[in-house]
């Protein structure tokens, strides 16, 4: 009995991880990257059908599309690629593509395909003739991809060059478009997120005027200024935390008016609260469709230094170009192509801009706190140190501050982490992770946190995730908020927000007070034993990560392994199976921190009744 042709229902798509930068290598493969839905096409026995990512068909609603696979000459097969509207210049528009994807009748389906024509761009055959191609090195099914693939005008082939990821890189920079992608030529088509597919993608920074805010406080409504009038340009809520809306409310709400002060579209949201324009953020984006709303915005800072009528509308039909200006003196690192994760290939590079590109979400951790870093000049497999003095040759824009350690029993000159270039120069010396206390220069006798280290060693990593649950159960019943994060290494870290409230040895009791309530409810897998032997392969519960002196590797920095793994602060509900210590790298941090922020920002500054939470600790 002959097997059962392939499908597109049966293919479990290639996905990438991300990388931050660019790069040329032999042995790759480089294609742009498109903004649109991820698409299998496939056209057996004469009938074409489209099936987007998560299975749901698409073939009535994009009929130019289907037509188009109808027609390509010879025998069935499969294609993977991507759906896209563009606008006359080649951008992708990804707004009229979600709208034209809510069609349904007929009627509008006609309408939509004369006003918003589609595209199907395949870059992948996976089947052929009823045969599987998909265990092929990726250029030979390319290769055949262009042999049966005709170039029509609503479906076409990709093309992509060799080796050269950077000049290709820097044709997309210069024509405005999404990215890069980067793929493995001698590399099989395997499900699922993998190494031997990489994205680029390009993020731009602009200037906003802010002309509004959602009445929670969750987000902010943006303008730009065109000479004659403001013109709505989307709103912003990734980044934009608890503490930074506090910092601008009574300003806004001094200017409210009732109606939006600017043209354009903007939203009638119910939710919406309008204001002059007074001030003006940065935002960093995907995408700005002309005449549409930011695409995938972050809010990156306030600018107190320009004015709204400094926030210019790009010109029509043409999005602001990337942020290329060129960076400070001494931001470039040297030896940017030192290899610093041998197994990934990962350089120098690459750690210096993850490092720049995660600032505005690292720097609030590392502000006024004495820093220690742990530096690897020659990458991850060379030889390490701890630095936590200031080095003799650093430069005068180096803050420093005298803090007494008392295993040398002398003050050490420590650096003081507070902006960006600080950052780059650390990072430039070879420094992976980034260590520091619970207290800031203002109050260095009080903490902002108290720390629990579930450390498994041996242990499964799913005792790690129920201990940590048992402790958020603990904290939640005594009115105690907790966060937790990844520690990049082989446990997590639960930080529990003090807002300076108990000097260092109270913070310690704290800690070993619900480390011990909690070793006593799960005795079968938890310790307090420092010892590994005596552990018996449970996990120990560690407290004494607390007090004077102490460090704690910080939220999102990078740790010295095998896919430069990053501490990542997670929300509550991503505890749980299939949760790993190491489970998000550079090539994803940014990414993710973009799309959902940092849940972890606010341990920096509450501020919980500790005499209530001790009062029901006490009582059980």
């Amino acid at each position: 009995m002959a097997p059962t042709p392939l499908r597109a229902e049966d293919v479990t798509l290639q996905l990438a991880e991300a990388r931050p930068t660019g790069f040329s290598a032999p042995g790759w493969v480089f294609e742009l990257k498109f903004d649109g839905f991820r698409l299998l096409a496939e056209r057996i026995g004469g009938k074409a059908r489209l099936v987007l990512r998560r299975g749901r068909e698409a073939t009535a609603e994009f009929p130019e599309i289907t037509a188009a696979i109808a027609s390509v000459p010879g025998p069935d097969f499969i294609v993977d690629g991507e759906l896209v509207i563009q606008d006359a210049d080649g951008h992708p528009i990804f707004q009229r593509l979600l709208k034209r994807s809510t069609l349904s009748t007929p009627r509008d389906i006609q309408a939509g395909l004369r006003a918003d024509p589609a595209v199907y761009f395949a870059f992948d055959l996976l089947m052929y003739d009823g045969v599987d191609l998909r265990g092929l090195p990726l250029l030979q099914r390319k290769a055949k991809l262009f042999e049966v693939f005709p170039k029509l005008e609503r479906s076409m082939p990709v093309e992509h060059v060799e080796e050269q990821g950077l000049a290709l890189l820097e044709l997309v920079k210069a024509r405005n478009l999404e990215g890069v992608m980067a793929k493995k030529a001698d590399a099989p088509y395997r499900g699922g997120r993998t190494d031997s597919w990489l994205k680029i993608a390009l993020k731009h920074v602009w200037d906003f005027a802010i002309v509004g805010w959602a009445d929670d406080w969750g987000a902010l409504y943006l303008a730009t200024w065109d000479n004659e009038q403001f013109v709505y340009a989307g709103k912003v809520g990734s980044g934009f935390t608890p503490k930074l809306a506090d910092s601008v409310r009574a300003q806004l709400e001094a200017t409210r008016v009732k109606h939006p002060p600017c043209a354009g579209d903007p939203p009638r949201e119910k939710e919406a609260v309008w204001c002059q324009p007074t001030l003006v953020c940065e935002v960093r984006y995907k995408n700005w469709p002309a005449g549409l709303s930011l695409r995938e915005p972050a809010f990156l800072r306030f600018r107190p230094d320009k004015l709204p009528t400094e926030c210019p509308t790009p010109r029509e039909g043409m999005a602001p170009a990337p942020n290329l200006e060129p960076l400070p003196e001494g931001a470039t690192p040297s030896n940017p192509t030192k290899v610093f994760f041998p197994d990934e290939g990962l350089t120098k590079g690459d750690l210096f801009a993850y490092y720049r590109a995660v600032a505005p979400f690292l720097l609030p951790y590392l502000a006024d706190r004495p820093m220690m870093m742990t530096r690897y000049p020659d990458g991850i497999r060379g030889k390490s140190f701890f630095q936590k003095a200031r080095p003799a040759k650093a430069p005068d824009f180096i803050r420093t501050v005298l803090v007494r350690n008392e295993e040398e029993q002398r003050e050490l000159e420590q650096i003081v982490c507070d902006d960006l270039r600080t950052l780059e120069w650390c990072v430039n010396l070879g420094a992976i992770p980034l260590h520091i206390p619970s207290s800031r220069l203002a109050d260095q006798n009080h903490a902002d946190w108290a720390v629990i280290d579930f450390d498994p060693k041996e242990a499964p990593f799913e005792h790690v995730v129920t201990l940590a649950l048992g402790l958020r159960e603990l904290c939640e019943r005594a009115g105690l908020p907790c966060f937790v994060k990844t520690t990049g290494s082989t446990g997590l870290h639960v930080l529990v927000p003090l807002g300076g409230q108990l000097e260092h040895e109270g913070a310690k009791q704290l800690a070993e007070l619900l480390s011990t309530l909690l070793v006593a409810k799960f005795p079968a897998i938890a310790t307090l034993e420092r010892s590994i032997p005596k552990r018996a392969g449970r996990v120990y519960v560690d407290a004494i990560q607390n007090g004077q002196g102490k460090v704690l590797a910080a939220p999102l920095c990078v740790r010295p392994y095998s896919k430069a793994p990053v501490s990542m602060p997670l929300e509550w509900a991503e505890v749980g199976p299939g949760l790993s210590p190491r489970q998000y790298t550079i090539r994803d941090a940014v990414q993710r921190l973009e799309s959902k922020g940092d849940p972890m920002a606010p341990v920096r500054t509450l501020k919980p009744d500790l005499a209530a939470v001790l009062g029901k600790l006490a009582g059980g």
